[in-house]
């Protein structure tokens, strides 16, 4: 789960109207969208898994939520399944601390060993390490189209990042290979899809996660829970 949400995360964030003044620049779309990406204050955003098995503390992956306060707050809650079951796992991380809710149970705050088996969705949009500074920096860059999405105008590019620049946005995510990255970005430069496919499943086998961002710089209010 922690390889996924970072390659979904990984992959991501940001919106707009019309076409993209870049049209046909895949390295421009790129740059352009880690500008927009760096000034945001907070994003929500929702992921899912398309392809591939992702565990996350023993359970499948099926989809994600989450809400982004920068610099250091999240709040996330993953879709998980055991055999025919799915079920809610929520992970808080404020101030510094990280709580999990399992199901049938209150909040639990975890010692720092066990906060990093979790993801920490906002070091994706860190200025210096994050997608700000990993996006424009893929190699094989492709102008693929302009084209619709939500009845809006966007670019849509490819491009490749090696491991190691997925690994740098979330250490969980730990790909055995190079990562396919296809995102769709607005006229304003915030990218509204992203789709990433790699080797960051169970066991280093295939898998691919698309993320889907509708909300920047939302009204956020991520508080410590109780345990």
């Amino acid at each position: 789960m922690r390889r996924l949400l970072a390659a979904a995360a990984a992959a991501v964030a940001l919106t707009g109207c019309s076409g993209n003044e870049a049209t046909g620049d895949a390295p421009k779309v790129l740059r352009d969208s880690a500008a927009a990406m760096a000034k945001l204050q907070s994003v929500s955003a929702t992921l899912k898994l398309t392809k591939g098995t992702v565990t996350i503390q023993g359970f499948r992956l099926v989809s994600a939520k989450t809400s982004v306060r920068m610099p250091a707050d999240s709040d996330t809650v993953y879709m998980v399944k055991e055999q025919d079951i799915t079920f809610a796992l929520q992970v808080v991380i404020a101030a510094g601390h990280t709580y999990v809710h399992l199901p049938f149970s209150r909040f639990e705050e975890v010692n720092q060993s066990q906060a990093a088996q979790f993801p920490d969705m906002a070091k994706l949009f860190d200025p210096s390490t994050g997608l700000p500074a990993v996006i424009p920096s893929g190699t094989q860059k492709k102008y693929i189209s302009s084209e619709q999405l939500d009845g809006k105008t966007v670019d849509h590019v490819s491009t490749t990042y090696t491991p190691e620049q997925v690994r740098s946005l979330l250490t969980q995510l730990n790909s055995s290979g190079p990562v396919a990255a296809n995102i769709w970005v607005r006229s304003d430069h915030l990218i509204r899809k992203a789709v990433l496919d790699g080797a960051f499943g169970d066991g280093g086998k295939e898998a691919a996660v698309e993320v889907d961002i509708s909300a920047f710089n939302p009204t956020v209010t991520i508080t410590s829970p109780t345990p």
